[in-house]
Order: structure tokens, then C-alpha cells, then sequence
């Protein structure tokens, strides 16, 4: 349901409402004991998941390096697994978009929470996106059985990606839906799965979801359907196959910070399964 990780992170009061903070984190792989999943990160460098500054105070907080995304942050926000590894919305379309849940090198501000609601934007400048610039805008809101988030993010000379949905907690049950597109994403054959050299995907769908409590056990159920998918090579536009993705979840908790859970994930066409143990500390 989530990488393991192992984190750093301090704040210091600087007075008069002001404060510093740093936070740092690197994945741990249970298989091999490497620094970061080989599955997730592209080499296994150290604090790749967080590694970042902030300054904070009634304001609202600015922070700079590498660090979640406003995006994903919004997408978060509603996602009715918190954009756990296994939900299905997040593995179809991506979390917020396809650039992934972190921007390296970003400087974002977030205000302050009014009611309920706020929005962060971050920014990437052009030397250190590959040569274009970035932006990244997420609006959220977060208040009694609600929640809500906006998310779109956009590189120059790219088009843009965006999402939005809302979650509504009742009783023992919360329900979510929300709607994706996605851009400049890698586009795998319909048949063989292979990445197909050279395209570029683009792919919208809505999802939906629900959760149910009883007491220390909890079953959660996700699914999504494509509107569209379609990709381009060499400036020649191609009709994908759309697909119905699904998982399911059930976990027991043994306390707060404890849990065991089984999951099955229906994604493309391919089933994906498994079982574990969280531990938080």
C-alpha cells in the first residue's frame, strides 16, 4: 500500500509566528535493503522521495527542493486511498498527472487554510525541467465530512495535465469521484504491452470509489473507465483501447499505527495481487 521509507525532519520556532522546518526522506527496499524501490526511482539515490526547506508563519508556507508535488497534493486530498500504491485512480491516470507525485528542484507556496479551503503552487525553473519550465497548482478543500481538490500541472511546449473529484464521509461508509486527463505519458501496445518507441499518450477517464469501516476492519473498492485514449507517433494520431480498471482492499487494524491488508488490483487487462503488513513509528 506504500514504499517503506525512513525520514528526518525538524522545525524550529523562530518567533513571532515564524518558523524553519527541513524534511528528508529515502525509500527502503524490504527485498534487498537497497536505499530506493528500483520499481519507483530511476537510480537509488539517497533522500529521493523528500528532500526539502521551508519557512512558515500565519502567512502560509514556502518551501523549496524536492517535494511532493501541488498536485498530487490536491489529488490526495479526495483520493478515497489517499493515493496509497494501490489506488486505482492514481495507477490509471497518475496523481494529479503523469510526471509522477514529486517535482525536484521546486519552489511552492501554500496559504494558509481559510475554512477549509487552500491552494499551493509550485514552480520548476526552465534549467532544471529539462529545459521547460513548470507548473504546478493545486486547490484543496478539507473541512467536516467533505473534501475536494483541484489538480493541474503544465510544462512548456507540453500540454497540460489535470484532475478533479471531491470525497463525502457518512457514518461508517465515504464515497469519491473524480474525473483525469493526462499528457506526454509513455503508450504501451494494446496487444504485446511494450512500450511503443517514440509515442506519446494521452488518456481522460472518471473514477469512482468507496469505503466502509467496521470497527478495526475496513474494505475499500475503486474503479475507473476511460473516456479516452489515444497516442501520437511521429505526428500521426492513434486511435488506444479504453479499459475498466478495478481493486479492492480489506484490512485489519491491530492499532493506530498497525495494520495487515490483502488487495487485488485489476489494471489494463493484467491482475495484480497482494498481501502485507504497515507498521508507522
Amino acid at each position: 500500500t506504500s514504499n517503506s521509507l525512513l525520514g528526518f525532519r525538524g522545525t524550529e520556532d523562530l518567533g513571532g509566528g515564524l518558523k524553519a522546518g527541513f524534511q528528508f526522506e529515502q525509500g527502503i527496499n524490504l527485498t534487498d535493503g537497497s536505499t530506493d524501490d528500483k520499481a519507483v526511482y530511476d537510480g537509488k539515490t539517497v533522500w529521493a522521495r523528500q528532500a526539502n526547506l521551508w519557512l512558515g508563519g500565519n502567512w502560509g508556507t514556502f518551501r523549496m527542493g524536492r517535494a511532493f508535488s501541488p498536485s498530487r497534493n490536491a489529488f490526495a486530498t479526495w483520493d478515497i486511498t489517499g493515493e496509497a500504491n494501490n489506488s486505482i485512480a492514481a495507477t490509471s491516470y497518475g496523481a494529479g498527472g503523469q510526471d509522477g507525485p514529486r517535482n525536484s528542484s521546486q519552489f511552492s507556496y501554500k496559504t494558509p487554510d481559510f475554512g477549509g479551503f487552500a491552494a499551493e503552487l509550485g514552480y520548476v525553473f526552465k534549467p532544471d525541467n529539462g529545459g521547460n519550465a513548470k507548473v504546478d497548482l493545486g486547490l484543496s478543500y478539507n473541512n467536516g465530512p467533505l473534501s475536494a481538490g483541484v489538480s493541474y500541472n503544465k510544462a512548456k511546449n507540453l500540454k497540460a495535465n489535470y484532475a478533479l473529484g471531491a470525497q463525502y464521509r457518512f457514518g461508517m461508509f465515504a464515497l469519491s469521484a473524480g474525473y483525469h486527463h493526462t499528457e506526454n505519458g509513455p503508450y504501451a501496445d494494446d496487444n504485446t504491452g511494450q512500450i511503443i518507441a517514440g509515442a506519446v499518450g494521452r488518456r481522460s477517464g472518471v473514477s469512482v470509489g468507496g469505503k466502509a469501516n467496521f470497527g478495526a476492519a475496513s474494505v475499500t473498492v475503486g474503479l475507473t473507465r476511460d473516456t479516452k485514449q489515444d497516442y501520437v507517433v511521429n505526428d500521426l494520431k492513434y486511435k488506444g483501447k479504453k479499459y475498466t480498471n478495478g481493486m479492492v482492499e480489506g484490512r485489519y487494524a491491530f492499532s493506530k499505527r498497525t495494520f495487515v491488508y490483502a488487495n487485488y488490483l485489476r489494471y489494463d487487462g493484467g491482475n495484480n495481487y497482494g498481501i502485507g503488513m504497515r507498521h508507522d513509528f
